[in-house]
């Protein structure tokens, strides 16, 4: 055994014990102190918010407050033995409940017949429920009954990130709080002053990294903190060494990269994106970093600092596409093409062309190698306009040549090929559906008895990467039309060929297939 002491988390240390240590919530927290002073405390209050932002702190802090024996201008004094037992998490009158693990009826029954008892040591019995909005209806009807009717001496606090789930009823019966992000500068000044008091040595711009990646929470910062002393040892903590920890890029390469989409050099653009992935970094980090400069450009109108200038809808336009974007990257198991596909995609409808157009050869080989099988070429090898530059109205609406039936054919027999080693589901749909190439919109025509293969492949993940994949290998000018159509003609897969020869024979010959074991 040993003495040493155990050791608690750095927002665990620095977690506020009164109202006046709290960073942000002003007007919230001198409502509470009021409250107090007065002795006018209600028998339920709902603290509204985004997590890391102090609603449990502030829930804690007002049960001593209300339970303390020398309380001072409604702060708690942290000293008393009731104050003690509160932050020592021994006061049976204290009970804090995690709304996501105790949501059932049973459980807030439980609740309901521990309320009738008066406090045992306590002025208060408090009860803070985390995560409210997760019981079920029928526990939010039995709490009902009880916030309708509450015991004297009793005070609920409850506590949700998404208070539009809970209902009506007991919204109207709580003093409803709605949290606020807390500034950055408020969390710089944070940060700064907990690593003077504990010693830790950090420049500037890692403060200023860390209250930007809080998103307006302060316990996240301080969680980075602490990873960022044990990544740099003893070491001074510097930006570089957090972005590394973080998987996250500097402010250089989020320009440079905004630079080259909107001179639509689209082959820039997709080496970029592979840089990330190469070098292990978050792409959704690196989407929401991209968003926010973006975000930025459109208050500062940033213009003097673009190398092509954007109109303000412009910037809005890409803002919301990269995060539907976003969206969409959470639910992908492959990112980097829905990345690279996505990125595309939004620049060809802003109209953002490079400045001289290239081939699916001028792009890294990589992606490109996946199509070789079975001895076929690769399309990388085959001429395909990556963009169309913009020069004139009159190249605008001048489609790319159409490819030839036979050329088009083996195209497709390629990319199918490779649809089926990645996605075999999305090729099975394919295979009922007959595909034609018509200018740059590539018909997929199925028969109405197929309705299930086509509803399949318009999910949106599913249609997503299809589309993903026809505008990397056939041009990112190439829209996708699936429809209905009479008299398809079902295209055979090279197995099912194979085997319609293989009987062809047998009829001529009087043979029979035998399978080898």
């Amino acid at each position: 055994m040993t003495n040493r002491p155990v050791y608690r988390s750095l927002y665990r240390r620095w977690r506020p014990q009164r109202f006046s240590e709290v960073v942000g919530q002003v007007e919230i927290i001198q409502t509470l102190r009021n409250a107090v002073l007065t002795g006018k405390i209600s028998h339920a209050y709902l603290f509204a918010g985004e997590r890391g932002i102090g609603k449990t702190t502030i829930a804690r802090i007002l049960a001593r407050a209300v339970n303390c024996l020398h309380p001072a201008e409604g702060e708690p004094c942290n000293t008393c033995a009731n104050c003690m037992l509160i932050s020592n998490q021994r006061a049976i009158d204290v009970i804090e409940i995690d709304g996501a693990s105790n949501r059932g009826i049973d459980h807030i029954r439980q609740l309901r017949e521990g309320v009738q008892f008066s406090p045992a040591e306590l002025r208060y019995k408090v009860y803070i429920i985390d995560e409210v909005h997760m019981l079920t209806n029928e526990a939010f009807n039995a709490l009902l009954k009880t916030l309708e009717e509450p015991p004297p001496r009793v005070l609920f606090v409850f506590a949700t990130t998404e208070p539009h789930k809970l209902p009506a009823t007991i919204i109207s019966r709580c003093q409803a709080f709605d949290f606020t992000k807390i500034p950055p500068e408020k969390i710089a000044l944070r940060i700064k002053d907990i690593c003077h008091q504990e010693g830790i040595t950090i420049e500037d711009g890692a403060v200023a990294l860390l209250s930007r990646k809080a998103n307006g929470a302060l316990r996240d910062p301080l969680v980075m903190l602490e990873q960022a002393v044990a990544f740099a040892q003893k070491g001074p903590i510097i930006a570089q060494d957090l972005l590394d920890m973080l998987g996250a890029v500097g402010p250089e390469f989020i320009t440079a990269f905004f630079n080259a989409l909107i001179k639509g050099d689209h082959q820039q653009v997709l080496l970029q994106i592979a840089d990330l992935v190469e070098r292990g970094k978050e792409i959704e980090l690196f989407l929401g970093d991209l968003i926010s400069f973006v975000r930025d450009t459109i208050v500062s109108d940033g213009t003097a600092t673009e190398e092509v200038h954007l109109t303000v809808a412009q910037r809005i336009e890409l803002c919301q596409g990269l995060l539907l974007l976003k969206q969409d990257l959470v639910r992908s198991i492959d990112q980097r093409i829905i990345v690279e596909v996505g990125i595309l995609g939004i620049m060809n409808e802003l109209g953002l062309s490079p400045q001289r157009s290239g081939t699916i050869a001028d792009l890294p080989a990589k992606p490109a190698a996946n199509l070789q099988h079975n001895g076929q070429r690769s399309l990388s090898n085959t001429p395909s306009r990556l963009s169309t530059p913009h020069k004139a109205d009159a190249d605008r609406t001048t489609p790319p040549k159409a490819a030839t039936d036979n050329s088009f054919a083996k195209q497709w027999e390629a990319l199918f090929t490779v649809i089926e080693q990645e996605r075999i589901s999305i090729a099975a749909f394919l295979s009922e559906g007959e595909p034609s190439l018509d200018k740059n919109r590539l018909q997929i025509a199925f028969d109405r008895k197929y309705s299930f293969h086509k509803e399949s492949l318009e999910k949106r993940e599913n249609l997503q990467y299809l589309v993903g994949m026809v505008r990397r290998y056939l041009g990112p000018e190439i829209d996708i039309d699936i429809r209905f159509a009479d008299g398809v003609t079902r295209r055979l897969s090279p197995t099912e060929e194979l085997q319609k020869k293989a009987e062809l024979v047998c009829q001529i010959f009087a043979g029979k297939i035998v399978k080898e074991e």
